[in-house]
């Protein structure tokens, strides 16, 4: 069982404009979690449990799980999350559960409007190549011949870094219009980096 008093505990706790928490009823007067509208766990017996993730197992150190559910023959594979750790903890499960795997760029889509996707395709060389030069992409996007090796990008394909610049910087590269006019794309690509770069080195040493 579960009370009250420990739900809204963990609600002050860890509700947040970022992470929104919601619950349905378990048995046996207990609750199952959810964040943002994906499930993330429950509150079992006055116990935060999130389900199992490499990350917070390894915050926790590597605790043996534990299995709980809506009902005795529905159960999830679980950690039992010490008060100490909640805040990191969730952090850590919704980046690796959800986060990841985030859409970040889809090339075909954003090349509909063109009249024949090539008429884009050699300006996402460009960028793509820029991109992983400056380690904002963890693997290079393009083959030895120079030629883009996947169409669509996810979350879990940006380094720390490029978690914050590459949606920034594909933003200003998409609605930039002097693609024919004096000033080259890469000279556009390395004014918009060195600002956008100031911007987070600003953030991340305040």
């Amino acid at each position: 069982m579960t009370s009250i008093d420990f739900l809204n505990k963990v609600h002050k706790s860890l509700d947040s404009q970022e992470y929104n928490l919601s619950y349905s009823p378990a048995k046996s007067k207990n609750y199952m979690l959810y964040c943002n509208g994906n499930f993330i766990g429950g509150l079992f017996d006055e116990e935060l449990c999130f389900v199992y993730a490499d990350s917070v197992s390894e915050l926790l150190g590597q605790p043996d799980p534990v299995y709980r559910g809506y009902s005795s023959t529905a159960q999830h594979r679980m950690l039992v999350i010490p008060e100490e750790h909640w805040a990191k903890a969730l952090k850590l499960l919704y980046a690796e559960k959800f986060d990841w795997s985030r859409l970040v760029y889809d090339i075909t889509y954003t090349s509909i409007g063109a009249a024949v996707v090539e008429d884009f395709y050699d300006e996402n060389v460009v960028f793509l190549r820029f991109c992983f030069e400056k380690e904002l992409l963890k693997k290079n996007p393009l083959d030895r011949q120079g030629r883009i090796l996947r169409m669509v990008y996810l979350n879990q394909d940006l380094t720390k870094a490029g978690k914050y610049l590459f949606p920034r910087l594909l933003q200003k590269f998409l609605v930039f219009t002097d693609r024919k006019g004096k000033t080259s794309l890469e000279t556009m690509l390395n004014r918009w980096y060195t600002a956008l770069e100031k911007e987070y080195r600003s953030q991340i040493t305040e």
